[in-house]
């Protein structure tokens, strides 16, 4: 299950800022078998053995519109905390993303970029071999939308 709360606030028809707060209850993601076994996807361990908590994602944004008469630009912008399910405490990742576009009817394009990290992230995976790795992921995002 999951679930969460946002809140926008629109200072002036160019302006918006954004925040939320997510829970995802990881601890309650298990695999029954065929033979009834129930197991932690997340850890591999059986039920009684894992110990997986819930995880919290808090995004804040904000979006400007440069409005013109025949089109509009939006610069957007946010950061994130995405923390990442892991047996014994969840695996921290934070992120920050920016994006543009342009909107002229009937069409609209965007694009955004998104940078999310986590240092010393993945322990679980191979237990008892010291392993951790750090993450560096980039992502461009594109949309066309044709309102009809």
């Amino acid at each position: 299950m999951s679930y969460g709360i946002g809140l926008a606030y629109r200072f002036s028809d160019q302006l918006t800022v954004s925040a939320d707060v997510y829970r995802t209850e990881w601890d309650d993601f298990i695999l029954k078998d065929s033979q009834g076994n129930k197991t932690s996807p997340i850890s591999g361990r059986p039920e009684s053995e894992s110990d997986v908590d819930p995880t919290y994602q808090v995004r804040m944004g904000g979006e400007y519109l440069f409005i013109m008469p025949k089109y509009v630009i939006p610069l957007r912008g946010g950061m994130f905390y995405d923390p990442a399910p892991a047996e014994g405490s969840p695996d921290d990742f934070f992120g920050l993303s920016v994006g543009s576009g342009v909107a002229v009817n009937p069409f609209a394009f965007d694009i955004a970029y998104q940078y999310r990290f986590g240092r010393d992230v993945g322990e679980h995976i191979l237990e008892g071999f010291d392993f951790s790795q750090d993450v560096d992921e980039h992502t461009v995002y594109a949309s066309v939308i044709f309102y009809f």
